[in-house]
C-alpha cells in the first residue's frame, strides 16, 4: 500500500506517539485511508491477556503472540518517584541456559520480531501510571541472539517521529555474545549491562555455559576496550547465590577483575523460583558486598528485585513448561 509520506509522518505519530488503539483513531486521516489500513494491517503484534501487580507496585504482563506463543513484560517502579522503567523481553524463552535463570529453563523456542518488541513497549506505555523515562532489554531471551531486531528497535525508540526516547535511558543486558555485542555497539551508543554473576571460569562455565565460548578474560578485554571510547560507564550485574559466588575470595576476585574500568555492579540478589535449588544470601552479606565493593572505589547499591512475589523480578519470568 503507496502512501505519500506526510501520511506516513502521521502515523508514526499516532503509533509511537500518541499510542492509538486503532486506526479509526487517526483522526486527520481521511475515512478512505483509514479504512485500506484497517482492511490491511493491524497496529500491535500482541494481546495482553493477564496482568498481575505485585505488593511493591511491579506489574507483569502477560502477552500473546499471533502464533499463540506467550511473553512476558514487566513494568518497575523507578527510583525517581513518579516515572517508570519498561523491562522489555526480546525472545520466546531463551537459549543460554543460565543455571539460576527460570527463562533458561525454557529453552529458547523463537526470536521476537521488530513489531512484537515495540507492541511491548507501547502496552506498558499505554497501562502504565506514570511516564516510563527507561527501557531496559532484561526480559526474557539474550537480546544479542536477536541483535538485529533489537539495533533496529532502539532505531525506533530514539528517532524523533518514534518514541523519542534518549540512549542515555536504554540499557541493554548481555550474557556477552562478544560478536554480536561489537557489532550492536557500532550501531548504537547505548548502556550496556554484562551479566558475570562469577570470577572464575570454572564456576561461571556452571552457571553461564556461554562463558566457554567466551571466558571472563575475553569479556575484560572486551570492557576495557568499550570503556576507552563509550561515554557510559559499564553495569555488571552480579546474581548472589548463597554459598556458590557469595563469598569474600568472590568479591575480591571481582575487584580485581575491575580494575582500572569505570564500572557500576548491580548486585541482585538470588530469586528462587520451582525446581531450582539455589537460595538467596543473607541481607547481612548483600549488605556486606555492596559496602566491600563501595570502598573499593566500586559503585554497588543496595537495592531490592521488585515483583518478586509474582514471578516477576530479575531471572524469574517464564511462560511455557520449564525443561529440565
Amino acid at each position: 500500500m503507496d502512501l505519500p509520506p506526510y501520511t506516513a509522518s502521521q502515523l508514526l505519530l499516532w503509533i509511537y506517539q500518541r499510542r492509538v488503539d486503532s486506526f479509526d483513531d487517526m483522526s486527520n486521516l481521511s475515512k478512505e485511508t483509514r479504512l485500506r489500513l484497517e482492511e490491511r494491517f493491524t497496529l500491535d503484534a500482541l494481546t495482553c491477556v493477564d496482568v498481575q501487580t505485585a505488593s511493591d507496585g511491579t506489574q507483569k504482563f502477560l502477552c500473546e503472540l499471533k502464533d499463540g506463543a506467550k511473553i512476558e513484560c514487566v513494568l518497575i517502579p523507578s527510583e525517581v518517584r513518579g516515572s517508570l522503567t519498561a523491562c522489555l523481553s526480546s525472545q520466546v524463552g531463551c537459549g543460554m541456559a543460565c543455571d539460576f535463570c527460570r527463562t533458561g529453563k525454557m529453552g529458547l523456542i523463537r526470536n521476537l520480531t521488530l513489531g512484537e518488541i515495540t507492541s511491548q513497549l507501547r502496552l506498558v506505555m499505554k497501562k502504565a501510571s506514570a511516564p516510563v523515562t527507561n527501557i531496559v532489554f532484561m526480559g526474557m531471551g539474550e537480546p544479542l541472539a536477536n541483535w538485529k531486531v533489537v539495533a533496529d528497535v532502539v532505531d525506533f525508540m530514539t528517532h524523533p517521529q518514534g518514541f523519542k526516547i534518549s540512549k542515555t535511558k536504554i540499557t541493554l543486558s548481555t550474557s556477552a555474545l562478544l560478536p554480536q555485542l561489537r557489532e550492536f555497539c557500532k550501531r548504537h551508543d547505548v548502556k550496556i549491562a554484562i551479566s558475570l554473576s562469577a570470577t572464575t571460569n570454572e564456576l561461571r562455565d556452571k552457571l553461564m555455559p556461554i562463558n566457554k565460548k567466551y571466558p571472563i578474560e575475553d569479556i575484560m578485554q572486551f570492557c576495557r576496550e568499550y570503556a576507552e571510547t563509550s561515554r557510559h560507564r559499564i553495569t555488571f550485574e552480579y546474581v548472589l547465590i548463597a554459598g556458590v559466588n557469595d563469598q569474600r575470595e568472590d568479591a575480591e576476585r571481582l575487584v580485581k577483575l575491575l580494575d582500572g574500568i569505570l564500572a557500576k555492579v548491580n548486585l541482585i540478589p538470588m530469586n528462587p523460583f520451582e525446581g531450582c535449588d539455589y537460595k538467596r544470601p543473607s541481607m547481612e552479606t548483600y549488605q556486606w558486598w555492596s559496602d566491600y565493593l563501595r570502598e573499593h572505589g566500586i559503585t554497588a547499591p543496595v537495592r531490592i528485585s521488585g515483583g518478586r512475589d509474582i514471578l516477576a523480578a530479575c531471572g524469574q519470568l517464564a511462560t511455557a513448561k520449564l525443561r529440565r
